[in-house]
């Protein structure tokens, strides 16, 4: 009986080691009989509990920007040494303190840390408990599973505002003998994509266009008009005189000689025949 008492009290007792997180010493979360430690990314564990369901809730900043988020559990052989497999409800908070919304956020679980875990290393999100599905998110509607080339859960659906905060709740069971395995998450992170950039580009800066140049001077030569042509009056019957001609217009008294002329023959014509 004191030996379930004590396991009962392990359970839900929370001791947290939380210092400086440096290359040297990182944050460390003693929960349960697990212990959760920062390992790599920008990010800061705040807090953590046992919740009376049994789910592991770990709270955590994230700041960025190195959003390659990388939490190391250990303690799994430890939790159940009689059973065939040790799984356990998990709740991950993570605190938007990046300035970045994000659309997308990445959870993968690795045996080895920086290599993918394969789908035979035991090592999962429960693939083999459909009842614990669908997972679920605070923010976001719709969870991607992949289990054969790595083990990841993708949560997509929704946005995380900075300076909000999201929740997460999935499983892991794991049935190698390794005592630690690592936890991947990665906001912004997109299937078969990888790290996208939410926030829409800035909107092109209008450059007015070149002033016009002023429109070619057409130069055009004004129409030749030729000169008046002069008319002569005409008199019927005959041509125009020249002008300044002794015949245009005939005097009086060569009129009266022709006809005195012309009077003469014709008294001699006359005479002649008789």
């Amino acid at each position: 009986m004191n030996s379930v008492i004590r396991r009962f009290f392990a359970a839900i007792a929370v001791s947290s080691a939380i210092g400086t997180a440096t290359s040297v010493q990182a944050v460390s979360l003693d929960i349960g009989g697990l212990r959760f430690g920062e390992i790599s990314g920008n990010f800061n564990l705040v807090n953590g509990r046992l919740d009376p369901d049994g789910f592991y809730t770990i709270e955590q900043e994230v700041y960025g920007p190195d959003t390659n988020l990388y939490m190391s559990i250990d303690g799994f052989s430890r939790l159940c040494r009689r059973c065939s497999y040790v799984g356990i409800g998990f709740q991950s908070v993570l605190i938007n303190l990046t300035g970045t919304p994000w659309i997308f956020v990445d959870h993968e679980l690795q045996e080895v840390y920086g290599t993918p875990s394969p789908e035979a290393d035991g090592l999962s999100f429960g693939q083999f408990l459909p009842q614990f599905r669908p997972f679920t998110s605070s923010h976001f509607s719709t969870s991607e599973e992949e289990i054969d080339v790595r083990d990841y859960v993708n949560f997509s659906g929704g946005v995380v505002a900075p300076g909000d905060s999201v929740v997460f709740r999935y499983i892991f069971t794991d049935t190698s003998p390794l005592d630690r395995f690592f936890l991947l998450q990665r906001p912004n992170f997109q299937p078969r994509i990888g790290f996208i950039d939410p926030t829409p580009p800035p909107p092109p800066i209008a450059v007015p266009d070149p002033p016009l140049p002023p429109p070619p001077i057409v130069v055009t030569n004004p129409p030749l008009i030729d000169p008046p042509i002069a008319v002569e009056p005409t008199i019927p019957g005959g041509e125009v005189p020249a002008e300044n001609s002794s015949a245009a217009v005939p005097e009086p008294t060569t009129i009266l000689g022709a006809l005195m002329f012309g009077a003469i023959a014709i008294r001699q014509r006359l005479r002649r025949k008789d």
